[in-house]
């Protein structure tokens, strides 16, 4: 009798290898975003495509947290629409002043994951989905006020009774936290930002053209999958990890709703009244230029600690969560609030 032999498991990509792979789901993600808010006309709000999509994404979503700490959750009403909180306590007993993230667009809470342990170990955390983008808050009202995205932030942690916090912002949620913090510095001990776009640099104007495929849901999964490659040298989505499932879902299934925003000008940026810590990413695939953006940070922040990190790319606290983490953790040491 010959004995069966069970196939062998399908292999996950290596550690790196998954890590890469995740980050140029985000990579597209942002891309699909931009491309589509920089064409699209009207102000709106941003909805689910349909009600598997929306599953589809929930799912996935859903896996990556329950491997997350646990955390106390809010939905809160603000003038703009239902907004996901999450706070993730910190050390027992600790009197820090707690840290608020913001996503980058099509990320929501789960893109934390890596980063959340490091910064826990010192401060609690806030988190948030952001309003008109794929998540659990819901949308209600345009964000077509100039102050309305930093509105339903500021109204959000006043709902939850959160206390003036160090603000932490990855990508375009580097530009969010950077809003936030220009009209609400009462609520703002220290903004942190980890590749912030539209912030000290523009957008490559290449991002706009490899949107088209990524952005279009109906094109076929080949042309979408092209469009990955064509921007990661030929890797594809890992389907295994339930973040980059419930990235490329978000992507595929959310029409999203904020405006592309303007660059801040000089004047702006020479109003940033709190310290400030950027970390430009050296292999950047969406900002124009990383090395300019550090000098124009250094030149019109009047209290800011800027730097290029050679060979990261745009995901780079997704990279480097130990590294990053420990830079903003010694960031804030230095600039609590008597």
């Amino acid at each position: 009798m010959v004995a069966e032999v069970s196939p062998e498991p399908t292999p996950r990509p290596p550690r790196r290898k998954r890590r890469r792979l995740l980050i140029l789901t985000l990579v597209v993600s942002l891309v699909a975003n931009a491309f589509l808010l920089a064409t699209r006309g009207g102000p709106r709000v941003g909805q689910w495509r349909s009600a598997s999509a929306r599953e589809t994404y929930l799912a996935a979503y859903r896996e990556v947290m329950a491997g997350m700490p646990a955390a106390q959750e809010w939905d809160v009403a603000t003038s703009w629409g239902t907004v996901h909180a999450t706070l993730f306590p910190g050390p027992e007993g600790s009197t820090k002043t707690p840290i608020l993230l913001l996503p980058g667009w099509g990320a929501g809470i789960p893109m934390w994951r890596v980063l959340l342990p490091v910064l826990t170990r010192e401060r609690p955390v806030y988190a948030v989905d952001a309003l008109g983008d794929a998540g659990l808050s819901n949308q209600s009202v345009p964000l077509k006020a100039p102050d309305a995205n930093a509105g339903w932030i500021s109204e959000a942690l006043t709902a939850i009774g959160a206390p003036p916090v160090h603000v932490v912002g990855h990508s375009f949620g580097g530009w969010l936290a950077t809003d936030f913090a220009l009209r609400h510095p009462e609520q703002t001990v220290s903004l942190s930002l980890f590749d912030p776009v539209q912030t000290f640099s523009s957008l490559k104007w290449e991002v706009y053209l490899l949107a088209i495929p990524a952005s279009i849901p109906l094109l076929p999964q080949s042309w979408r999958d092209a469009a990955l490659a064509r921007i990661g040298g030929n890797e594809a989505i890992d389907h295994n990890d339930p973040l980059a499932r419930m990235i490329d879902a978000g992507t595929k299934g959310y029409s999203s709703a904020r405006d592309l925003p303007p660059r801040f000008t000089d004047t702006q940026l020479g109003s940033l009244g709190i310290p400030v810590y950027v970390a430009m990413a050296g292999n950047s695939s969406i900002l124009s230029d990383p090395p300019d953006a550090v000098r124009r940070a250094e030149k019109l922040v009047p209290e800011v600690e800027a730097s290029l990190w050679e060979g990261a790319t745009h995901s780079l606290p997704l990279e480097e969560p130990e590294k990053a983490g420990a830079a903003v953790l010694d960031f804030m040491n230095r600039h609590e609030r008597p």
